[in-house]
């Protein structure tokens, strides 16, 4: 059959707006494209600070900024076992172990190493890497420490507290009937475990922390109660990695320093014993620091938990709150490079975490 011309003229106008309108949903679609952040075992003060600090990035088309979409995770569950962890273009979370090993896994993008460079010799000897390539920026850390009043210390006449002995020396002497001077939330399951890993690693040393790490993490991916029960037993025998800690704990409780609520402590109990002045020490994470009260913090003074000088060398345990890349595109990786260099401080005042650079 053979084609008119005024048909072909048709079907070349038909085939050119086709095209046009292909181009111009492209454009649309490019133009309106809205990039997803994925939170996980972020609390949501510190998600706010993230998400306000890369929406204000002009990393889009043209400098401009992006919108996020944004999807929490449920912290009670692995990253691993959720479907909607790697959906996204940039994950955020503390990091654990098991964050670690899908940090290690393909379902996240590697990062230049270089990114590193100008981070404190801690972060870059703590930062995760496979085949030389970074595995999870380090972007805050929420360190852990204890809040000592300073009109009690100053009472105490203690001079300094340099050390664990130093510290149990304030303690018993600020002790009255009826007045236990440390408070801590041991009824939070994660702020008990802390407190113990932040004891170990000030009395026996990083190493011994990592092995205990290293152990009951073994334990508890087999998922048998009775071998975590064992290893846990292992670890706080006379040679074991958490002696030192689970006797120091011990001893906080047989001599009557603490409550014996502070076992069934919640974060508000513990607050509420510092806003009424129940207490002259408390363990926190800077976080919870954060949320007392100016005039009432403002009596204490912050210290790392102290330590002895046979250690065996320390690092001071924080969590550490990292970015990983899901997509390998252009805006994510600025996005990056910009959260480990110039918006440090900026994410530092929103969050009122520690920077990691």
């Amino acid at each position: 059959m053979k084609i008119s011309k005024f048909t072909k003229i048709t079907l070349v106008s038909v085939a050119a707006l086709i095209i046009i309108l292909a181009a111009a949903f492209t454009a649309i679609g490019i133009a309106s494209y809205k990039p997803t952040v994925v939170f996980y075992n972020i609390n949501e003060k510190t998600q706010k600070a993230i998400l306000s600090e890369i929406q204000s990035m002009p990393v889009g088309r043209k400098g401009k900024n992006l919108k996020y979409n944004v999807t929490v995770l449920d912290s009670a569950l692995p990253l691993s076992a959720q479907k909607k962890a790697f959906k996204g273009d940039l994950l955020f979370a503390t990091m654990d172990y098991d964050v670690q090993d899908a940090a290690k896994s393909g379902k996240i993008k590697k990062m230049d190493i270089n990114l590193l460079e100008g981070m404190p010799t801690t972060t870059r000897n703590n930062a995760l890497i496979k085949n030389n390539k970074l595995c999870a920026l380090p972007v805050l850390y929420d360190f852990y420490e204890i809040d000592v009043n300073q009109q009690a210390f100053n009472d105490s006449k203690i001079g300094k507290i340099a050390d664990w002995n130093d510290f149990m020396s304030f303690l018993n002497k600020t002790a009255a009937k009826d007045f236990y001077p440390l408070a801590f939330s041991g009824g939070e399951p994660e702020e008990l475990l802390n407190f113990i890993g932040c004891l170990t690693e000030a009395l026996s040393g990083e190493s011994a922390l990592k092995t205990a790490e290293d152990k009951l993490y073994q334990a508890f991916k087999t998922q048998k109660e009775n071998v975590l029960i064992t290893t846990l037993e292992e670890l706080c025998k006379e040679d074991g990695a958490l002696f030192k800690a689970v006797s120091a704990m011990r001893n906080i409780d047989t001599e009557k320093l603490c409550s014996n609520s502070s076992f069934s402590f919640t974060k508000d109990d513990t607050k509420f014993f510092i806003d009424n002045k129940l207490c002259n020490s408390v363990f926190l994470k800077l976080s919870d620091h954060r949320n007392i009260s100016t005039k009432v913090i403002n009596e204490y003074t912050s210290i790392y938990v102290p330590g002895n000088d046979d250690n065996g060398g320390r690092s001071f345990l924080a969590p550490t709150i990292c970015a990983m890349p899901l997509k390998n595109n252009k805006s994510t990786n600025s996005t990056l490079k910009l959260l480990a260099s110039s918006r440090q401080t900026s994410l530092r005042m929103k969050s009122t975490l520690a920077p990691a650079q």
